[in-house]
């Protein structure tokens, strides 16, 4: 699906619904397209006895779900369910596209025009007054839009399903320098820990085994009727 799918980035549909469409159809070209490559990530760290990596492609999973329901049930959902969408609606509408599509914390615009200094400086800034640093403005620059905090959207998604939040929170402690990542390089041999997954039989196996399930049945489960959700909010060329 994710090489068939073919829509050229267009922001300058002058239709507010051919505009929502450009939007809504690169979504889901990004959303197929990241969901496949961490899948297939995961299922070759699986194969190598990786678990690290494993788990690194796991969490992104959850996360990728958890802003792709998020999205889709809170803000797509309470637009679309209260009928025919006015011109107010429809240019909110392009506003929660842009921001589902473009969201981020982080300056590219310093970034990929190499301004380094910049971006060093800004660092320093935030360290020194924790707070964040404001969005610019200027059209003539690549405007950086607030992302969502992923946090909320897994607390949106575990109100529903508390097991989300448990998966979760497994996958966090399995990335993060701790306990779960440590585990996850280890092995055991004749009675001694190693912290090397080359040394016996692997720890990561196990945690593999108990993980996977609990991680397939909340993304993978979840995935595809969301994305049909988010298909759904594309207007027909006849109705347009």
């Amino acid at each position: 699906m994710a090489k068939n799918l073919a829509f050229p980035w267009d922001p300058e549909q002058k239709d507010m619904r051919n505009l929502h469409n450009m939007y809504a159809r690169n979504l889901v070209t990004c959303y197929v397209s990241k969901f496949s490559n961490l899948t297939e990530g995961l299922l070759n760290a699986v194969e190598q006895d990786n678990y690290l990596v494993y788990a690194l492609c796991g969490r992104s999973l959850l996360e990728t779900t958890a802003v792709l329901r998020y999205y889709v049930n809170q803000k797509y959902k309470p637009l679309f369910d209260g009928g025919s969408l006015t011109g107010k609606d429809i240019q909110k509408l392009v506003e929660i596209d842009d921001r589902h599509l473009r969201g981020t914390r982080f300056d590219w615009e310093s970034y990929l025009f190499r301004n380094y200094a910049k971006l060093k400086s800004e660092v320093l800034s935030h360290l020194q007054s924790k707070k964040k640093r404001k969005a610019h403005a200027d059209a003539t620059k690549l405007i950086i839009t607030p992302q969502v905090n992923v946090l909320t959207c897994v607390e949106h998604w575990a109100n529903e399903v508390p097991e989300v939040f448990i998966a979760y929170n497994l996958f966090c402690d399995l990335v993060h320098p701790n306990l779960g990542s440590t585990f996850l390089v280890a092995s055991v041999s004749g009675g001694q820990l190693y912290f090397s997954r080359h040394r016996g039989e692997p720890v990561g196996r196990q945690i593999l085994e108990q993980s996977l399930p609990l991680l397939a049945s909340t993304t993978h489960r979840e995935f595809g009727p969301l994305l049909g959700m988010l298909m759904g909010t594309i207007w027909s060329e006849d109705e347009l």
